[in-house]
């Protein structure tokens, strides 16, 4: 695996970003199926990153099934998993194989929003 080194401006902290050797990232933390037509926003309350959209306030709330962890932001702090109402957050490493597609699902909502601001 190659690492590559990020710093998160806001809070000051070096996170490291794992990528596999074709240079796709790697989700350190997954929500799941549970979470669709849930999305109970505990979750986004804890995130000392801001890394769990959409969150209520935000425009597309209402036309997301589910809430999604940004793989670009997550700092794998685990503050998320254990106020998940549901446990639809799961360690990439832990999460169920019927829900793998999950890992995909949460990064190309980040994806779609990069693509739709430009």
């Amino acid at each position: 695996m190659i690492r590559k080194f990020r710093k998160i401006s806001k809070i000051g902290v070096v996170i490291l970003i794992l990528y596999s050797k074709k240079g796709e990232e790697k989700m350190a933390y997954v929500i799941a199926e549970p979470c669709i037509g849930v999305k109970d926003t505990a979750c986004t309350e804890v995130c000392p990153v801001d890394c769990i959209h959409p969150k209520k306030d935000e425009a597309d709330f209402e036309k997301e099934e589910q809430l999604y962890i940004d793989p670009n932001e997550c700092i794998d702090c685990g503050a998320c998993e254990p106020v998940c109402p549901v446990s639809a957050i799961f360690p990439e490493s832990s999460l169920p194989e019927k829900w793998k597609s999950f890992i995909e699902k949460n990064a190309n909502y980040y994806k779609r929003k990069k693509e739709a601001v430009g």
